[in-house]
């Protein structure tokens, strides 16, 4: 009804007309299906590889490829999760989720960078269970194995970082976990060459402690986004926000202002703004040119605003 109170994150900044808010909706609409396309293949290929990696790393006796192997079972979890999420938004509809299920996606790359934590957690203590207890390893089985590894994640990395929406969070959280599951094989692979030829299984060790490192420091990146989302943040500037509204004269003041993020590009604010008593027939034009600064500059598609004015020294 009002091009101000959109119902749908916005994927670029465009004009306000009709014509183009259906097009955002479409465009957004169609970044869905690539993204849930993607991870239907990326969880198919994926869930197969870490059958083999599990039984193999048991074979080999290699904790860095049984490390790897329990960060790809988190990988099907967290691609298991991004599907579910996006079906959520794109299939249900409950008139008591006044914006949706778009939250899902934050909450679902919450649980991604925890279970990411946790097993960063759980390969440090096998870590030092090793460096306690070291064992032998069948540095040939966890080569072959982890170039499969490899080889998987690569392509599953290739097809998001071509094809998806990584601006999403929830994308973006299932391609980190892609791309640091590739970067765990590839040092399973390392370690592999290096035991083979020096018998040194203690490399073996050393690398799964890098890798859970890694590990760590990207879920807590993620962790802090996501949490920063839910607790209602402002991914806004506030004072940078203000100052922009604050350019026309007609306003003496922003009172109560909230700006909040649904999802990613789903912005909503709500504000009072105090003008002048003989100015309130000009809201409703003042109340569009504010929107349209905030859709323009800030990429805010849904917005409420009220006037308050002063009258024998009370609001009304």
């Amino acid at each position: 009804m009002y091009e101000y109170l959109s119902h749908q994150p916005l994927i670029k900044q465009t004009c306000h007309s009709h014509e183009h808010h259906s097009h955002e909706h479409h465009s957004h609409a169609d970044a869905r299906e690539v993204d849930k396309k993607i991870l239907k293949i990326s969880l198919l290929m994926t869930s197969s590889m870490m059958l083999v990696q599990f039984v193999y790393s048991l074979l080999s006796n290699s904790l860095a490829l049984l490390s790897d192997t329990l960060h790809m079972f988190s990988d099907v979890f967290a691609l298991g999760l991004s599907f579910l999420a996006i079906l959520a938004v794109q299939k249900f509809n409950n008139e008591q989720k006044t914006f949706g299920y778009f939250r899902l996606e934050i909450l679902v790359a919450f649980i991604n960078a925890l279970t990411i934590i946790i097993s960063a957690i759980f390969i440090i203590y096998e870590a030092i269970e090793k460096f306690i207890n070291p064992s032998s390893i069948d540095a040939k089985t966890m080569i072959i194995v982890a170039i499969l590894g490899f080889l998987v994640n690569a392509i599953n990395g290739f097809m998001m970082f071509k094809g998806a929406n990584l601006e999403n969070i929830n994308m973006k959280s299932a391609f980190l976990h892609m791309m640091s599951d590739l970067l765990g094989s590839l040092f399973v692979i390392i370690g592999g060459v290096l035991v083979y030829f020096t018998g040194i299984v203690y490399i073996d060790t050393i690398l799964a402690l890098i890798l859970s490192i890694l590990l760590l420091r990207w879920a807590v990146i993620l962790l802090k986004q996501s949490v920063n989302i839910l607790l209602e943040s402002s991914p806004i500037e506030v004072e940078k926000l203000k100052q922009a509204i604050l350019i026309s004269d007609e306003i003496e003041e922003i009172i109560d202002l909230h700006v909040t993020q649904i999802t990613n590009k789903m912005y909503v604010a709500t504000m009072h703004i105090k003008i002048q008593k003989e100015k309130i027939a000009e809201f409703r034009f003042l109340s569009r040119k504010i929107a349209k600064i905030l859709h323009d500059e800030f990429e805010i598609g849904h917005c409420t605003i009220e006037p308050v004015w002063e009258e024998k020294n009370e609001k009304i």
